[in-house]
């Protein structure tokens, strides 16, 4: 029973890992398995068939090359195993990203040894495979790409770390799993326009509606501006084409209100409510974020803009505080 228990547990690790490991994670003799690649099945064939040869011929000459040839795949698996061994994996750099959008990680390398590691290859199920070189004793980063489709605090994706230096004949690797997670905000909807109304501050104040009758700012052209936009006089005099801007009665402040939004379902709320504040955040409008059981009051700076954006990936996770 318990020696079943722990060859179940070896073929698990053989095929996807130990799971969630913290980092660093060293790969150490436990960790690195090796095989031969079908080059090396070939490979390993065509010695049988030169070993009959020179038996059936008694040809010394092919004993010898024979032999030759197979010391050298044998000395090839120690230099494939210890590409890997010792190396010490991650921890990862993650950045948040959007649902639907490709993350890009950044896994930590370190090589310890006084021994360059060569043609190092990274990959996952859903991204292509990376090559690099480690130098001795150094740090370096590989990308794992890897497109997350629900929003909150996603597991880093286990990936695979292989080496198949110096010939090709043998695989070695080990599946890799950090303990670690990916903040992914709400897929932004659609729809390009700031709620109409303020539902957090002065009564009847209105929001910063783009593209009604009052003059607000100059800024720079953006190609498919309306034409009868382009600040002409600038352009003359200064070579440089502006673009004019034009707002309602501004407010003192905006509040984007899950009450607010024009769409059912909490996703689809959520997703309108990060597209609002993207738009409040590009036009640098203050604004301030509702949600059942949460506020945040308006400001604006990239650490406000973060915390709001991280507040509706997390929502309704439990992860998320006011």
């Amino acid at each position: 029973m318990f020696s079943s228990l722990i060859s179940k547990f070896d073929l698990d690790r053989f095929f996807i890992g130990e799971g969630p490991q913290p980092s660093p994670y060293v790969l150490t003799q436990r960790r690195v398995y090796i095989l031969p690649t079908k080059q090396g099945l070939a490979f390993g064939l065509l010695l049988f068939i030169m070993l009959l040869g020179s038996i059936n011929y008694a040809n010394s000459l092919g004993y010898m090359l024979t032999f030759l040839l197979a010391s050298l795949a044998i000395v090839t698996i120690f230099h494939t195993y210890n590409n890997l061994l010792r190396l010490e994996i991650g921890p990862a750099i993650t950045v948040p990203c959007f649902v639907g959008d490709i993350a890009i990680i950044k896994i930590r390398i370190n090589n310890p040894a006084a021994m360059v590691r060569h043609s190092l290859c990274l990959y996952s199920e859903r991204t292509l495979a990376q090559f690099a070189d480690i130098s001795a004793q150094s740090v370096s980063f590989m990308t794992l790409r890897h497109c997350f489709n629900r929003r909150g605090l996603q597991p880093v994706p286990r990936f695979t770390l292989e080496s198949r230096y110096p010939l090709g004949l043998f695989r070695a690797w080990s599946i890799i799993e950090p303990e670690q997670q990916q903040l992914v905000y709400p897929r932004p909807s659609a729809d390009r326009q700031l709620p109409l109304n303020s539902a957090g501050g002065l009564d009847g104040n209105k929001t910063i509606d783009l593209g009604s009758d009052d003059f607000r700012e100059l800024r720079s052209y953006v190609p498919g501006d309306p034409l009868q936009h382009v600040h002409w006089k600038s352009a003359a005099r200064h070579h440089t084409l502006l673009t004019k801007e034009f707002s309602s009665t501004a407010a003192q402040e905006l509040w984007l209100n899950w009450q607010q939004t024009s769409v059912s379902g909490s996703e689809a709320k959520l997703s309108q409510l990060t597209r609002w504040v993207l738009l409040a955040t590009k036009e640098n409008i203050p604004f301030g974020l509702k949600l059942p059981g949460i506020e945040i009051k308006p400001t604006l700076s990239p650490q406000h803009t973060a915390h709001c954006l991280k507040q509706l990936a997390l929502y309704g996770s439990g992860d998320a505080d006011g």
